[in-house]
């Protein structure tokens, strides 16, 4: 009897062991493929790479003839301790491993890898690590060195280009370490009392403790900096900063008359800079604009449009008559945006039979699918100093001005544009375009538009 049970019971375990060699080769229910599972193990075992695991994996285009098209993400961790250029070149070498892995079946295998070093904290039950980069899809690490460079500068979380401080002078510490090592990052602080927006931009040191010493001041509830928009133009500027002092009263009170008395003062070091500041009241109700320093930018020459480098101008003609309504196709360029900007080019194409001569700037009026147009919408110059100037159109060739706005949020006002009504010579009848895509040019828009200038190939 006691055999008997002995022999059933080494079966069982037979059969167990056998099942789970099994389950361990079939895994139906985990689709990462063996040959990523293996350059996953051989980039663990990399000089200063702690782990490394490929987390998710997925076929988003399946082609049995050509093969499959599929997704990979890979999350490594390396050793705390590492220098930036150990880290960098650690972080490339784990990326090159799965990089350089043939799947069978697949065509193409785009890759995701995420970086972390660090004890990793919970929050809200998800891993926290203090470091965390990503290495771009041509192999580019250098963000990991980036990443450590403000980590050893005191940073409490770095991920990716955004930095966090405990206080103010651990904000001031990292501007000082991205400048010196050229790094575009976002810096803010622990409570977000203090934020440096670079917006791609290395930081501005003097901008950096500008704003810490003015969060400090009475009256004030948060400041940032951000790239500015130069007056005149929808386009964010390397060398234009904007301080926004958030203030926690009106701005009529005495505690915002301190705050502005105290940014105006000569002795303000902008650090070379024209800095622009706006104090905001809560619920932005009124502000306040002005200059650090009291030091706006100098107000630029007139000019007219100047042409691309290595672009003719059009020949002069003083016997071309001015452009009818008749002379011209009007259409619009397609619309495009950057950094928080819409562009827009207007394009007027000479379809006479000579040459003929545009002069000033196209009138615009935007409205919306119900055909009424937007209230209040403001046309400013397109950029400071730029005047109107005679534009001989030749034949056959295309005239073009610019509009530009700020992006505007439609949450509140759904109501954009979707046609534009353009009067491109003076007394001419307006002419209904309709964009390719719709506008977010509402209610109350500043928009800044061009004169007639020549245009160029691939020049809007």
């Amino acid at each position: 009897m006691t055999r008997r049970r002995t022999s059933a019971l080494v079966a069982a375990v037979i059969l167990l062991a056998g099942t789970a060699a099994l389950l361990a080769v079939w895994r139906p229910w985990d689709p990462v493929p063996d040959e990523l599972r293996a350059a996953a193990r051989q980039a663990a075992h990399l000089p200063g790479v702690v782990s490394a695991e490929v987390t998710d994996y997925e076929v988003v285009f399946r082609d049995a003839k050509d093969g499959d098209v599929a997704l990979v993400t890979l999350e490594v961790e390396l050793d705390g301790g590492l220098s930036p250029e150990a880290a960098s070149a650690a972080a490339s070498q784990a990326d090159d491993a799965v990089a350089e892995t043939q799947v069978d079946g697949v065509r193409t295998l785009s890759r995701t890898t995420t970086v972390h070093a660090g004890d990793p904290r919970t929050v809200h039950g998800v891993e926290v690590y203090p470091l965390t980069a990503w290495v771009t899809e041509d192999g580019d690490a250098s963000s990991v060195a980036d990443a450590v460079v403000l980590r050893r500068a005191g940073a409490t979380t770095v991920s990716g280009v955004s930095a966090e401080a405990a206080d103010g002078e651990g904000l001031v510490r990292l501007a000082e370490e991205a400048a010196e090592h050229k790094i575009a990052a976002s810096l803010g602080t622990a409570d977000d009392a203090v934020r440096y927006d670079a917006s791609g931009r290395v930081p501005v040191v003097a901008a950096a403790r500008l704003a810490v010493d003015a969060a400090g001041r009475p009256g004030v509830a948060s400041v940032v900096v951000h790239a500015g928009f130069p007056e005149g133009t929808a386009t964010a500027d390397d060398s234009a900063l904007t301080l926004q002092v958030g203030l926690d009263g009106p701005t009529s009170s005495p505690e915002a008359d301190d705050v502005a008395r105290w940014l105006d003062d000569p002795a303000r070091d902008a650090g070379g800079r024209h800095l622009a500041y706006t104090l905001t009241e809560p619920g932005y109700a009124a502000r306040v604009d002005g200059w650090v320093a009291a030091a706006p930018p100098p107000t630029p020459e007139e000019h007219t449009v100047p042409l691309p480098a290595g672009v003719g101008a059009w020949p002069d003609d003083d016997d071309a008559p001015a452009c009818a309504s008749d002379d011209l196709r009007l259409t619009l360029g397609t619309p495009d945006a950057a950094a928080g900007g819409r562009y827009l080019a207007v394009l007027a194409e000479n379809v006479s039979e000579r040459p003929c001569a545009l002069d000033g700037v196209p009138r615009l009026t935007f409205r919306n699918a119900d055909g009424e147009p937007q209230d209040d919408v403001t046309a400013e110059p397109a950029a400071p100093g730029v005047v109107p100037g005679r534009v001989v159109v030749p034949v056959g060739e295309r005239a073009l001005a610019t509009v530009q706005w700020r992006a505007m949020s439609a949450a509140n006002d759904p109501d954009v544009t979707t046609t534009v009504d353009v009067v491109a010579v003076p007394d001419g009848d307006p002419v209904p375009l309709t964009p390719t895509a719709e506008l977010d040019v509402l209610d109350g828009a500043e928009v800044r538009v061009g004169p007639w200038a020549q245009g160029a190939e691939g020049w809007s």
